[in-house]
């Protein structure tokens, strides 16, 4: 996916193509490394643990097989606030690039539904549980409330 990008310019790419929104880089807030910032300063993890954690180093991130790969992925989140017409507009949309073997159907749902219909999803449903532990905790900076400009294609 980097092809000598960086994770989060790739995330941004992989968004334009798949959910057909412009994404800036810095739009993008890591939710591994808000939640896991401190985790080596948890009270509950010994001295001993947190010093042999230096030596091999772990990537603030959801490591899908923790143990079996070493394949990792950072949670980024990325907060737009659209008009009714863009999301109806996005609705269905079937997005991918078809020459590389994706095929992917946009689907907008509430957030508060999001962990129902993303249900067999690990990815997804790390997100959430990422997502709503931070909101709560007061680690999500508020959504602009400047609104995304609609593609030109809406006419």
């Amino acid at each position: 996916m980097l092809d000598g990008d960086s994770l989060t310019g790739a995330a941004a790419n992989e968004i334009e193509e798949e959910a057909k929104l412009k994404v800036k880089e810095r739009e993008l807030i890591n939710l591994s490394d808000l939640a896991l910032e401190d985790v080596s300063a948890a009270p509950w993890i010994s001295q001993a643990d947190a010093t042999a954690n230096v030596a091999e180093w772990i990537e603030n991130c959801m490591y899908p097989s923790v143990g079996a790969c070493d394949e990792f992925m950072p949670i980024l989140l990325c907060q737009k606030r659209l008009t009714r017409r863009h999301m109806d507009w996005l609705k269905g949309k079937a997005t991918g690039l078809r020459d590389e073997g994706e095929n992917i159907t946009l689907k907008l749902v509430p957030l508060n539904r999001v962990w129902r219909e993303a249900g067999r999803d690990a990815k997804a449903l790390a997100a959430i549980a990422l997502y709503d532990n931070l909101k709560r905790e007061g680690n999500i900076p508020e959504m602009t409330k400047e609104t995304e400009t609609e593609p030109s294609e809406l006419g």
